[in-house]
């Protein structure tokens, strides 16, 4: 069975999920935090984001991470094009939806519902 191409219904991604991460089994800010490697300026080699519903050594790409941030990100691209991520059809599915429009917004309001400070030089 082929994966979905729109984010699972507790997407970070999704600004209808609940900011903080009630809803996002075993979520962790700090782990959040972190994936901010998968981003950046520009063209760059990084790690793909994983869906938080992906078990581990099973990861599935978060395809709200794909719509949003994945075309800057060259595995995501080099995937697409050897037909492993359908990034193209997943960016075309999202479109539309209500979704964070960058990693950096995302993350600053779940800081922010959870009372965190931002934490300097990642935005």
């Amino acid at each position: 069975m082929a994966e979905p191409l729109t984010p699972c219904g507790t997407c970070p991604w999704r600004r209808s999920s609940t900011v903080g991460g009630a809803d996002i089994p075993r979520f962790d800010l700090e782990l959040m935090r972190g994936l901010v490697s998968t981003v950046g300026p520009g063209d760059d080699f990084r790690p793909i984001m994983a869906c938080h519903h992906s078990t581990e050594g099973a990861e599935t790409a978060c395809r709200g991470y794909i719509a949003v941030e994945g075309f800057s990100n060259i595995r995501v691209r080099f995937a697409n094009s050897t037909g492993r991520i359908p990034a193209a059809a997943i960016r075309d599915a999202c479109d539309g939806l209500d979704l964070w429009p960058s990693f950096a917004e995302m993350l600053a309001a779940y800081e922010a519902a959870a009372g965190q400070p931002q934490i300097a030089g990642q935005r």
